[in-house]
């Protein structure tokens, strides 16, 4: 039963999104992004030479600046009403490890939000969304040996759903990444 709900979760998440959707100043991911892809977003800085590029507006119109996102928001599966990590969520994690320990993002923090949706109270979503992000957080020290002091955990609940989305939506059930300023 739960092997059928996570599968009918993943092909929803995969409808709803084919590769990447941004939300704000945040992209959602439906599929794990490369370390490198993850470093441009978060550490556009340390990313490596920037491009120029040409604008064109029609006449009398002021050319809008591009919104980057400044997060990156990773649907990382955990076991129903758990902090435990399933398999699938591994091939994301292993990349935010391996962005971590690149020589360019090294001496970089991340703050590690953990998000839910409205099902439940919201003082249990608040609970286990800091657990899920603490779990998050236990992973990339253990598998990668990135230094605690580097992430810090915030757990969000159900305070923060996507824009335009339902509260109730699956895809809110995420974990972020946000670059520590």
């Amino acid at each position: 039963m739960a092997r059928r709900f996570s599968q009918a979760l993943l092909v929803l998440i995969l409808a709803v999104a084919a590769s990447t959707v941004c939300a704000e100043e945040v992209r959602v991911f439906t599929k794990p992004p490369s370390a490198e892809e993850m470093g441009r977003l978060l550490f556009p800085d340390k990313a490596g030479p920037k491009t120029r590029s040409l604008t064109f507006t029609q006449a009398g119109q002021t050319p809008q600046p591009s919104k980057e996102p400044t997060a990156v928001a990773l649907p990382i599966q955990f076991d129903y009403n758990s902090a435990i990590l399933r398999p699938e969520a591994k091939a994301y994690l292993d990349e935010v490890g391996r962005m971590l320990t690149m020589e360019r993002f090294a001496g970089e923090s991340l703050v590690i939000e953990g998000h839910t949706d409205a099902k439940g109270s919201d003082a249990y979503n608040l609970k286990l969304s800091q657990q899920r992000a603490q779990a998050v957080k236990k992973y990339l020290t253990a598998q990668f040996a990135i230094p605690p002091e580097r992430l810090r955990v915030v757990g969000q609940g159900e305070r923060k759903p996507l824009p335009g989305k339902d509260p109730y939506d699956p895809l809110n059930r995420r974990v972020e990444l946000h670059r520590v300023q």
